[in-house]
């Protein structure tokens, strides 16, 4: 058995997902609301791999600063750890704004 054919018979845990993506090596699509449980194949099922701790991804008032942020910077804008994407001058002052005096 060949490498492609391997890869194509045994699809993993990812790859057995290709059925709802038209044969295609997929990612399990979760749908609803942004929450701690979303619904999978039709299914409640809970969610580990969200950024939202502290459940409020729906509040409305974080939604608008949300908002706001990307007018004011764009969506593009370095996230994540600074180590992989990089320090900006924003993150600086943000850091000096919430240290103590």
């Amino acid at each position: 058995m060949n490498l492609l054919e391997k890869a194509l018979s045994k699809l993993g845990p990812l790859g057995s997902h290709a059925y709802y993506a038209h044969g295609y090596f997929a990612y399990p699509k979760l749908e609803g609301e942004l929450g701690n449980k979303m619904m999978f194949n039709g299914k409640e099922k809970l969610v580990w791999s969200l950024n939202n701790y502290l459940g409020l991804a729906n509040c409305p008032e974080v939604r608008r600063a949300d908002e706001e942020g990307v007018k004011q910077y764009g969506l593009a804008y370095p996230m994540g750890a600074r180590m992989m994407t990089g320090n900006s001058t924003l993150h600086e002052l943000l850091e000096k704004s919430c240290l103590p005096l």
